[in-house]
């Protein structure tokens, strides 16, 4: 299936030449997958090589759907998800290796929901954001809604440009799953290929609404707070709402690696992951806009790679 995909690709390099380090980590290792966790990548691998000057990390952030790809087809090492694996994706990977690819959970995240700065709109229902991007209404509204002043209460005379990400992302197939209850996307959403687009798009238009990763949201937009249903309180995007589950479109950062059951994972692999759930990492997690894992959480990702 013809796909728009920004093809983000980038090598991480260490300055000296590889050599085998006193702990034995060197070598190349290889990531691809989701362009939103890329800021994450960049910078856990730029801090792993300061330390071990025999590793190159190369990586391509073209979207989660490429990560179950590449581990598959034996391209990367690493696959980094902003979504879980669907079951065709864990299927494909069974059927070539015999057993299911180990997840790990790196971050939290969630996928924001912003308007224009100037739009009065402060919060939105799941199923107000279903009847704006979907052509199914799979959440039980009774009628698209393509201009503001068909919400309850708002009265803004503007039509709605309804904007968000390529089918590339999984920004773009979990938002389907949580918002638009499983159904599909209405044609004339504008779909672009990474999160800033998205919000450049919306903070130049005061008709639009757009959704991006969390960890990309800046002063340029208003995020709203989101409500599970008509009557319950809307919880707004911010770390405890997201850390806590309440907010409805919170979810993970994912990191997917072949293991073998009963192997240890390779040396290289093990201790990238072991750096990005240590405190370091984590705390590059934060840095980024991210949630990083509490002390619990990261002890028991790290007990998946002993």
């Amino acid at each position: 299936m013809k796909r728009l995909v920004r093809l983000a690709t980038f090598a991480l390099a260490a300055c000296a030449a590889p050599a085998l380090a006193a702990d034995g980590v060197a070598g190349t290792l290889t990531c691809a997958g989701s362009d939103t966790a890329s800021s994450l990548l960049t910078h856990w691998a730029a801090a792993f090589q300061a330390r071990h000057r025999g590793v190159r990390i190369q990586a391509q952030a073209s979207g989660s759907a490429s990560a179950p790809i590449a581990l598959t087809e034996g391209a990367a090492d690493l696959g980094l998800m902003s979504r879980p694996m669907d079951s065709a994706e864990e299927a494909a990977f069974r059927a070539r290796f015999g057993y299911a690819p180990t997840r790990l959970v790196v971050a939290h995240d969630a996928i924001a929901v912003f308007v224009h700065p100037d739009n009065p709109r402060v919060a939105a229902t799941l199923a107000e954001l279903d009847a704006i991007y979907s052509s199914t209404l799979a959440c039980g509204a009774r009628a698209p809604i393509r201009h503001w002043s068909d919400l309850p209460g708002d009265g803004w005379p503007q039509a709605l440009l309804a904007v968000g990400r390529d089918s590339g992302s999984g920004t773009h197939e979990l938002f389907r799953e949580l918002a638009l209850c499983g159904g599909r996307y209405r044609a004339e959403v504008v779909a672009w290929p990474g999160n800033g687009a998205v919000i450049a798009t919306v903070a130049g238009h005061r008709e639009a609404i757009g959704y991006a990763g969390f960890g990309y949201v800046n002063a340029t937009v208003k995020p709203l707070a989101i409500a599970p249903a008509a009557g319950a309180p809307a919880v707004a995007p911010d770390e405890r709402g997201i850390a806590s589950g309440r907010y409805p479109l919170a979810r993970a950062i994912h990191v997917y690696l072949n293991r073998r059951p009963q192997h240890a994972p390779a040396a290289l692999p093990r201790a990238f992951l072991e750096y990005i759930l240590s405190d370091d990492g984590q705390e590059v997690v934060r840095r980024e806009g991210f949630i990083p894992l509490d002390a619990d959480e990261a002890r028991g990702q790290r007990a998946l790679i002993e």
